[in-house]
């Protein structure tokens, strides 16, 4: 399936396209609230400025992708490889980022209030201004490689 392809769908109200395999796919400026793409395999996707409110982006591989002004609130991303992802003011709030793989991820100036980042790897990422208000940690690994344990549930 092709970037057009899927939009075309999705405008006609489809919204699962689990193991979706587009490496590189140009959906900045995408309005794909809602949408089920859990495992699909976005390798160096563009997706800057993408409103993807309530995605399920579970165990998707985003490696290298560029989330930059994207917006993913209440977005599922469980597992989800996001190593070498630009998140540069990403708006993440209430994400759930648990076992998420950000590392060398930037997500300078991003917003996290309220993320699930339970047992996520942030190691060597960037996290230069970004809003971490009553963002939950359990057994995370921070960018220094220290272990943050802050909520125990």
């Amino acid at each position: 399936m092709k970037v057009e392809e899927l939009k075309a769908a999705y405008r006609l109200g489809q919204r699962d396209f689990p193991c979706f395999n587009l490496p590189k796919a140009d959906l900045r400026k995408a309005r794909l609230a809602d949408i089920n793409l859990s495992q699909a395999y976005l390798y160096r996707a563009i997706l800057s400025q993408a409103h993807l409110e309530r995605a399920f982006l579970n165990q998707a591989i985003l490696y290298g992708a560029n989330l930059h002004q994207a917006r993913l609130v209440w977005a599922s991303l469980i597992e989800a490889d996001l190593c070498n992802a630009n998140l540069t003011k990403a708006i993440l709030n209430h994400v759930n980022l648990c076992g998420a793989n950000l590392r060398n991820a930037n997500l300078s100036h991003a917003h996290l209030v309220w993320a699930n980042l339970r047992e996520a790897d942030l190691t060597d990422a960037c996290l230069d201004r970004t809003d971490l208000t009553n963002a939950r940690f359990y057994r995370t690994i921070m960018p220094d490689g220290s272990v943050r344990n802050n909520d125990c549930l």
